[in-house]
Order: structure tokens, then sequence, then C-alpha cells
């Protein structure tokens, strides 16, 4: 389930040509094996797909039994695997699919001369080439002639590992009309698609990024009526006022500009990147002090940004042009300020409205509280017994988080209702997108919110292709009850810095809500497998496994501290919002994630049978020599060091001021956490299993900005007085961990 990422996945259609190899993962034979003959600069592309949902594994092996290439998800979130390969020499190539993690299972493999770039059934290409860039042809110019009513589609697959390509779309007098470097795929490949306004000659450069990689790459150029065009906005009739250059970075992060609007006047910005990686953002603040516009992405498949604002009365506001908060993007930017009519508001507010189409012609089913859109046609195809079974999870979701667990009622549409989809998720289970910055929640009238957001949100039709167990309606119900409280989420604040409290509270929700149908469980294992691992890490995966700490906290100040955070998020930010909460109960955030790194040793929750791991252990000490770690222990991490000696010791604890030692000992059906600060003493006699915590009290600079440090932990017999237990967990599902 993802909040804010829509993966970009082309679907690969299957022609006459293609050659299609069916098979059979087993327990018996786990290496399916499918033998293609191959010439010398043959390129292709190899796909597994599978009904089953087999999560695949394809290798690439040479004649000579070389292995040439393997991949295990083709895109993130898509279990299904591909290969692009170019043969170097003639000969019989193996493709052998395998199930990760020993899964078993049917698959088909796909053969396909060339690259798939997702064209539709209705494309032609005009020009596909292998091409070399280096030192001497940094670049490459390829003439294109249009009609009016032609849509281009160009795009580049490299073929050389790193090298990051980017394209240029120029007029016939060599004015740039379009460039793209990344396509947004998480790939370094670029893609541009363009329709002119009248006919002309066009020209297509192919270039890199900085203007100094080398290697091969694969350009394909071609028409497609169906593609979708990305809204021009060099075409909105505009008076410019103002025109700003720079450079954001590290260095600098914001600009700021004073604007005076007359009352009834419609001002548009628009932020272009000219270089870098830059993702700029777009904030218009009134003279009160609270926003009025933002904008991240403005629609048009670019990561710019654009807004338009009709001023109510006569004033002085303030823009702010900073880059996006989670992460470290930068480069230069064109910023240029103009005059608009007022129904610009609209057309850029209609390129957010319609963030998902689908597949066939749409149809809906309404509830008290959600429309819901689907299509019994095309790859977002579902039933109509199926939308409705959306529609009526959905309006249970809505009950239970809000009557029951607290949270306010998030923001509606103009018909009062909320807008759901069942579609094809691109890999995801399902996902949510603001498509209006409201600022202000009207169901909450005791707080003024300043990014409060309106939201669109998708479910899967099928969860196919996803390696899920459990049954398609169970998945539905969990990812129901995840996305609405992604919109109930925005309701409160959709710039949230401690952007960790996003999906660890929608996975968090499943488990309270949907019972059996929960989906969380399956998500531990990511946290637990690396528990040295910084809390708030911007590591994939770790957001939604840490859905735990919330449970820790509700299992010691009850369910309302989870709305509380939130709550709190409206005035505050990043760490500040989860410290002024603890605040209010007594305790501090490196209290509180240390209780739930022992928690997390223990076991010592409700759900605990259902989890796919225990914490991993870094170290067994079995002998007084002690242990040294060299680093690796991340801030508010933790390492879990097993006791294998039988006697009375003191372990003393070396390293940074930040670090502390804990005991967790199983002591019949509980599980005690005896501090040790940096030294203490125990008798391992006592107890049935000891384990010592080393817990990294320090606080990252900000949420996901971490680093490591090491220690080393002495031991030596004692015979002093012994620690004691500071608070326990219950042992009924506790396992020593290994």
């Amino acid at each position: 389930m993802s909040a804010f990422v829509c993966l970009a996945g082309s679907a690969v259609a299957q022609s006459s040509a293609d050659r299609v190899f069916p098979g059979s993962v087993t327990e018996a034979a786990p290496r399916s094996v499918s033998e293609i003959t191959l010439e010398a600069g043959q390129l292709v592309t190899l796909t597994t797909a599978s009904v089953d949902g087999l999560d695949t594994i394809l290798t690439l092996v040479g004649p000579d039994g070389q292995t040439l290439a393997e991949n295990d998800d083709r895109e993130p979130g898509i279990l299904t695997s591909q290969i692009i390969h170019m043969a170097t020499t003639s000969g019989r190539y193996m493709a052998v699919v395998t199930g990760y993690g020993g899964a078993t299972g049917d698959y088909e493999l796909t053969v396909r001369d060339g690259v798939d770039f997702g064209l539709s059934w209705e494309s032609s290409v005009i020009q596909e080439q292998v091409m070399s860039l280096n030192a001497r042809r940094t670049s490459e110019r390829f003439p294109v002639d249009l009609s009016a009513d032609d849509i281009l589609v160009t795009t580049t697959f490299a073929l050389t590992e790193d090298l990051d390509t980017t394209l240029t779309l120029l007029d016939d007098a060599g004015t740039v009309l379009a460039q793209n470097d990344d396509r947004g795929d998480g790939s370094l490949n670029s893609q541009l698609v363009f329709q002119p306004d009248a006919a002309g000659r066009f020209f297509v450069e192919v270039g890199t990024y900085g203007g100094s990689g080398t290697g091969d790459l694969m350009l394909s150029l071609a028409l497609d009526p169906n593609a979708d065009v990305p809204f021009d906005f060099t075409t909105i009739e505009r008076e410019p006022f103002a025109r700003h250059e720079g450079t954001l970075d590290n260095r600098q992060s914001e600009y700021t500009f004073e604007i005076d609007l007359a009352a009834g006047q419609t001002l548009l910005a628009v932020a272009d990147a000219t270089s870098g990686d830059l993702d700029p953002v777009l904030r218009l603040v009134g003279a009160d002090g609270y926003p009025v516009a933002l904008n991240d992405d403005r629609g048009d498949g670019s990561l710019n940004s654009a807004i338009a604002f009709t001023a109510p009365q006569a004033g002085r506001y303030t823009l702010e042009l900073q880059r996006y908060r989670s992460g470290e993007s930068s480069g230069e930017f064109v910023l240029e300020l103009s005059h608009v009519d007022a129904s610009v508001v609209d057309t850029l507010q209609g390129l957010l409205e319609n963030r998902v189409t689908l597949s066939g012609p749409e149809l809906t089913i309404e509830t008290e509280d959600f429309r819901v859109h689907y299509t019994l046609e095309g790859v977002d195809a579902s039933s109509t017994a199926y939308a409705q079974s959306v529609g009526e999870a959905l309006q249970e979701m809505l009950d239970v988080q809000v009557s029951r667990i607290g949270w306010a009622e998030p923001i509606r549409d103009d018909d009062g209702r909320y807008r759901a989809y069942v579609a094809d998720a691109d890999g995801s289970m399902g996902v949510t997108y603001p498509v209006q910055i409201v600022f202000d929640n009207v169901n909450t009238t005791d707080v003024h919110e300043a990014s409060a957001a309106r939201t669109v949100f998708v479910i899967d039709n099928d969860f196919v292709g996803m390696g899920k167990e459990a049954p398609v309606h169970a998945l539905m119900r969990a990812t129901a009850t995840h996305e609405f409280n992604h919109v109930v989420q925005f309701g409160y604040d959709s710039e949230e810095g401690l952007d960790w409290l996003y999906e660890a509270t929608a996975s968090w929700t499943e488990t309270t809500t949907v019972g059996g149908d929960q989906d969380a469980t399956d998500y531990v294992a990511t946290d637990f497998d690396a528990p040295e691992i910084c809390w708030t890490t911007s590591e994939s995966g770790f957001d939604y496994s840490q859905w735990t700490l919330l449970q820790s906290m509700a299992d010691s100040y009850g369910e309302g501290i989870v709305v509380d955070i939130w709550e709190n998020s409206v005035e505050l930010d990043g760490f500040e919002t989860l410290a002024a909460t603890l605040e209010t109960v007594g305790t501090t955030i490196p209290d509180v994630i240390q209780r739930w790194r022992a928690q997390n040793f223990a076991l010592a929750y409700d759900l605990a049978p259902l989890f796919n791991s225990t914490v991993r252990v870094h170290h067994t000490l079995d002998s007084e020599r002690g242990w040294m770690a060299k680093g690796g222990l991340e801030q508010l991490g933790a390492n879990y060091i097993t006791v294998g000696l039988d006697g009375r010791y003191q372990f003393s604890l070396r390293g940074d001021d930040g670090l502390e030692l804990l005991a967790l000992a199983q002591n019949g059906d509980e599980v005690l956490v005896i501090p040790l600060g940096r030294g203490g003493s125990v008798d391992t006699r006592a107890y049935e299993h000891v384990a010592l915590m080393v817990f990294n009290r320090t606080m990252p600079e900000a949420p996901g900005v971490c680093s490591d440090v090491g220690y080393s932990i002495d031991v030596a017999p004692a015979g002093g007085a012994l620690a004691a237990p500071a608070y326990s967990f219950s042992a009924e599902h506790f396992t020593p961990p290994t």
C-alpha cells in the first residue's frame, strides 16, 4: 500500500512474434529452465507473468554458463521479473526462474524482440536503434516530421548500467519545447510525450545528465494516438510581470518573493527545474501568515510546480519556493509570475482532479458517504459485485475510524462524498492522492489547519501478482481501511515532516479495524530483521513495519494517543509532533523507543503469533572475552546479543555517550527488562533465557537523517549487587530470537 507514489508500469502486450514458455516452480524442481536461441547483437525483453501470484526471480545464463543478468522485481511493488539484454554472442541461452524465498507456482516467460516501451496496439514506430554516447559524441539529434494530430512518444532505455540519459525536444528554430531527465519509473531512462500545435519539423536530442555519461542505449521514436499528452503550460494566456532564476540546494533551500495583488486579480506562478534533479514546491502565504495556495507536482507528468490564485481582497502575499522536503533534490530553476484570467484556477485544479483514469467505460456505485468508480473492461476491470463490496467496506471503515477510534472526519468532495476508484494500482495494493490543498478542514471547529487536503484513492481490482496468500476480499478490506486512513490523515496535515507517521498509522489502523483481514503483520519482518536501523529511516518498508511502535504506545497509553499525535501535527512538525504528544503522558521519544525495542524482543503483542520474524540477534556472548561492534548501530536502533554464559556476570558498555545497556530476561511467564546503564550485574542462572540490548538513545538530527556508531561490551565475573528489573512484558508469545 502506497500513500503517495503510484508506480508507473507498462504492460507487456503479447504479439504473434513473441515466444512464450510456460513453466512451474515446485518444491521438487525449484529451478525452472527455458532454453532460448539468440543471435549476436539481438536485443530481447524477457518477462515473467503468473496468475498464481508467484514472486519470481529471473536469471539469464549465457552459452558459456556465466550469469549475465538477474532480476527479482521488475519495478518496486511488482513481483514479476524482467530482463532486457543485448546478446554479444550467438548461441543457446538459459532463462532460469526460481521463487523468491522458496515460493512455488506456475508462470509464463515471454521473450520479445526489442524493448517493451509500453506503447499501445495502435502505435507506429518511426525509428528504433541502438546508439552509443561517449566523450566525443556527448549527444545526437534526430529530425522528426509531425502533423498537428500526431502524438510523439520518445523513449530511451540504457543498455549500459548507470547510464543516465536525457531527452530534449526542439523546434526548427532551435527553441526548447520540452525536456526530460528521468521518466519517473525508478530508472534513469527518459521519456517525452509531445503533440505539436501545428505540423512541422522537430528535433529530438539525446544526451546524458551532465553531458559526461558514456555507454549504449536504445532509442525509440514512435507515434501513439493513445498516449497521454501532458498539459502544456505555455498555452496559458498570461501577462508576465516578473521572472526569477536561481539554485535550490543544501546551501539555499528556499526563496521568498513579495507580491501585491488587487482584489479579484489572479496570479499564476510557474516554477520549472532547468538542471539537476530539483523537485520544486510553491506555497503562497497570505498577510495573516496562513497559506492560501500550495503545489508540489502540477499534473503534467513532471516534478515542476504551478499555482493559480485569485485574491479575494487587495493585499501583500508571500510566495515561497522550496524543494520537496522528503529528499535533498537540487538544481537550477526558473520562476515566472504572471497575471491571468480567473479561469486558470479551475484549469490547474482539473489537472490534479483527474489523477485516475480507468481503462474502460466508467461506472459508479454510491453509498451514503462514498462514490466508487470502476470499469468492466481493460486492465482495471473488476465486477459490479466487487465494487459494491468495496463501497460496503469503506462505509464500515468510516464509521469505525471516525466514531469508534475518534479521528476527525476528513474532507469531502463537493458532492458530499469521498471518491474511490477500483483499478489496477500498478503493483501496489492501493494508493491515495491529495488533489486539493484546502488548508483548513471544516470538520474541525477548534483548530485552523495549515495544509489539510482533499484526496482521491485507489483500491486494487484483483491483487494478482502480489504474492499474497490471503483471499481477495480480505486484502480488499485491509486496503480499504489503510487507504481511507490516509484520507483521514490528509484531513490533518498533508505535509507532516515526520513522514514515517503516514504509513505506520495506516498499517496500525488495519490491525485495529478489520480483525483477521489485516495485512500489517506481513510487514513486521522488515524492522525485526534490521533493528539496528534508525527509527524514521528513509529505507523502503520500515515505515510500514514500524506500526508496532504505535501499538506499543497504545498498549501503554491507550489508542487515543495515536489520534493525539495527528492532532498535534496540525500546529507542530517533525519530531516535535511526537515529542509534544508524549510530554502529556510524562515520557520522551527515546524512552518510548527503548520500551518498543524491548517489547519487540519479547513479542508482547496480541498479533505476535502472526508475525513472520523475531528480532535479529547480532551476536552470542559465550565467553568472558566480550564483544566489539565496529559500527552499524544507528540512532534509536538496537542490537540484541544472546548471553550464553552460566553464572553471575558484570556487563560493561564502552562507546558513544548516547548508548545504554539493558538485560532482557525470561522469567517464567514474563520477560523482565533490567536497565544496566553503562554497566551492571546479572545472574543468568535465575532465568530461562537472557539477552543484552544495546540501545542508541541519540536522536537523529531530523527524521530520516541517520548515522551509526560502534561500541564494545566487557564481561567479567561479578560478586556485587544485581541490577533490578524496571518493568516486564508477558512472555505468552515469546520465542528466543536467532
